[in-house]
């Protein structure tokens, strides 16, 4: 072999080595051409050597992963870039094919609702009516009836919790030292709801439109021995001359020109507070939750059911009435609301017993029936023996 063709050889020997494909016999070649001008046979790899060409001394075997070719590119990872072309994804996954629907409700908006609540929470959830409408409070103002309804916590202190609008209205009144601050607002209707007791940093002010569910304030922290608690009333008067007008029949402290008006009405009195212009508010707000019948939404069970079970009935009260079955209250269980009946708004009653809600209601296995959402309690009792408490069994999910 001629001296420069071994010399050619010496300086491929290392490239040689690395060589991993069929093309190096080619280059070898090509190298041999580029030396003596002449075309140089190279030497055929055999089936065994197809990734190792031979050399002029033993070549070591290559590894079973080669280093990469220099020229070559960097092989991807093993999770790519999303392609420019596919679509981002949405931003509400399609359920998977396998997974069991959850039943469809279609709710109607409340028109109305509870006044008092806590953050996250229903309406009414974690409270209780101490002393309802037209009931008689005994050991406060004996010999009266209530013209509205006392909220308390069912645990802890009443200061603090939240009072909200239970319609939407305008606001027309704020002021007076109840203790505390009293809010009035105007509804459609000829309705006013009036709250009571609220800390001096109310969050309205007069000619304020406000919405269901808008926070008024929050119940005052009282300095006297009363209790913490909303007085809430719903009425068809901001003024009515016997109670707060011109010329008050009684004289209560809030006498001529006093908006919140007096809270009591004398057993004694030839007239209900029902004759005067004041309401069962947990009858209106019932009555006009919804502005039209069928498919309503859901009730919520509290997070302190004042029972564990509701019988499930044919009717509501003044139909022919047959037990279907026992329900079990689980807190924070939700049932579909179907139907709505509350007793009158110039409700007569006259202590807790008066109190009319039932709720028609479909629970997830299929059964309907009608069940009581506001119960009677002997918490606090009339100087006649009955009771003048309320509890909520079911609240409107808002």
């Amino acid at each position: 072999m001629p001296p420069c063709q071994v010399n050619w050889l010496r300086h491929i020997a290392g490239v040689w080595q690395t060589a991993r494909s069929v093309a190096a016999p080619a280059l070898l070649s090509l190298l041999l051409l580029g030396c003596s001008g002449e075309p140089v046979a190279a030497p055929q790899p055999s089936a065994s050597s197809a990734v190792a060409g031979p050399s002029p001394t033993a070549a070591p075997a290559l590894t079973s992963t080669p280093p990469p070719s220099p020229t070559a590119a960097p092989t991807p990872t093993a999770t790519p870039p999303p392609s420019p072309t596919a679509p981002p994804p949405t931003a509400t996954p399609a359920p998977s094919p396998t997974a069991s629907p959850s039943p469809t409700v279609l709710a109607q908006p409340l028109r109305f609702g509870y006044p008092i609540g806590l953050a996250g929470r229903a309406p009414g959830d974690g409270f209780f009516i101490r002393h309802g409408y037209a009931s008689e409070n005994t050991w406060y103002n004996p010999g009266h009836w209530h013209t509205g309804e006392d909220w308390y916590a069912l645990a802890g202190d009443t200061a603090g919790a939240e009072v909200y609008a239970v319609a939407a209205g305008e606001v027309v009144y704020v002021g007076s030292n109840y203790p505390g601050r009293v809010v009035i607002v105007a509804h459609d209707g000829g309705l006013f709801s009036m709250y009571g007791h609220l800390d001096p940093a109310v969050a309205v002010g007069e000619g304020d439109v406000v919405e269901r569910g808008q926070l008024l304030g929050t119940v005052l922290r009282r300095g006297d021995a009363v209790p913490n608690h909303l007085h809430f009333e719903i009425r068809t008067f901001l003024f009515t001359d016997a109670v707060n007008g011109s010329t008050p029949r009684y004289g209560f402290r809030c006498g001529p020109g006093c908006a919140p008006g007096p809270g009591y009405w004398p057993i004694t009195a030839p007239d209900h507070p029902s004759d005067l212009g004041w309401r069962n508010p947990t009858h209106v707000i019932a009555g006009r939750m919804f502005g039209e019948p069928g498919g309503l939404g859901e009730v919520v069970v509290p997070e302190r059911p004042p029972r564990t079970s509701l019988t499930l009935w044919s009717a509501p009260p003044g139909e022919p009435q047959e037990a279907l079955d026992e329900l079990p209250l689980a807190p924070g269980e939700r049932l579909r609301l179907l139907e709505v009946r509350a007793g009158p708004e110039d409700s007569r009653e006259t202590s807790a017993q008066g109190y009319l809600l039932w709720y028609r209601v479909a629970t997830l296995d299929g059964a309907e029936g009608w069940v009581e959402a506001a119960v009677a309690s002997p918490f606090e009792m009339g100087s006649d023996g009955r009771p003048s408490s309320v509890e909520l069994v079911l609240l409107p999910s808002p």
